[in-house]
Formats: structure tokens, sequence, C-alpha cells
């Protein structure tokens, strides 16, 4: 028996800029905003997801709540790392792995088409990742482009998110 069920949840991919994403049932109020941030530890960039605590719903606060345990148990290279997570009184904070390479969705957007040798690399490298999901007991259910971000070197990480 799985442990979690993992998505749809309301997580985006870390774009290299801020942005506001909305969750598709809610066309203009904000889910979640994503900023570059930057650490104490000799300038290393991280990717900040800040909700409001206001405006998450009480599903989506179960949702956030496991997205947070998911990653906090989860260690992986082809898997977004969490490195911090805390709260204030009126928001959550996750800061994760900050990946400059963006999202598969928009590279494949960008090309015509991927070459086989391509293809075969993310597969293996997303294979691993799932694999090492399913090992602890995690069902991963938002498979999707936008869910899964590329590295500097085009390495994979997938996120919940």
């Amino acid at each position: 028996m799985s442990k979690y069920v993992y998505g749809p949840l309301i997580f985006g991919s870390p774009p290299l800029a801020n942005r506001t994403v909305s969750d598709e049932g809610r066309t203009e109020q904000e889910v979640f905003l994503v900023r570059k941030v930057t650490g104490p530890d000799a300038g290393q960039l991280y990717a900040m997801k800040v909700l409001k605590k206001a405006t998450l719903k009480v599903r989506d606060r179960v949702r956030t709540k496991m997205e947070r345990d998911i990653l906090v148990e989860v260690n992986h290279p082809f898997i977004v790392k969490l490195h911090y997570a805390f709260q204030t009184e009126g928001k959550l904070y996750l800061i994760l792995d900050f990946l400059r390479g963006g999202d598969l969705f928009t590279r494949l957007s960008k090309e015509v088409m991927f070459t086989e040798e391509d293809v075969k690399f993310y597969l293996a490298e997303l294979a691993l990742a799932l694999d090492h999901l399913h090992g602890l007991g995690i069902i991963y259910r938002d498979l999707k482009p936008e869910n899964i971000l590329l590295d500097e070197e085009g390495h994979i990480k997938l996120t919940g998110a």
C-alpha cells in the first residue's frame, strides 16, 4: 500500500524570474509565487515557493503539507530537493533547488522535435526518479512536461510539482 498519492498538486515549475501561478479553477486568484532567491551559503541560488494561507483551501493545505513531507523524505539526483520549509502567520515557504534549464514543456515548445537519444536520456532519468518514489511507497500522479525541470547540464529533476 502506498504511503502517499502525489498529485495533481498545486505545484509549478520554478521559473527563471518571479512568476505567479494560478490554478485552473481559480483564474484570477494567486495560488503561489515562485521567486529566485540567494541563500546564506556563498550565494547559492534557490527557488522560493510562497503560498498565502488565506488563499489556500483546506484540501490545498493538506496537499502542501504532503508535498513538504514527501520532499523531506526523498533524496534522489533526479528529484527536486527541499532545502528549507518554514511559515509565518500568513504564508508558507518552501526553499527548493533552483534549476536554470526551465521545464521540459518549454523546451519541447521551442524545438521541432527531440532526437531519439534525447528521449532515451530523459526517459531513463525519469524512470529512475519514479522507481525511487515507488520504492518509498509514493505514487506520483501528476506526470507532465511542466513538472519535469532541467538543470544547466540537461539532467531532469522531477517536481510536484
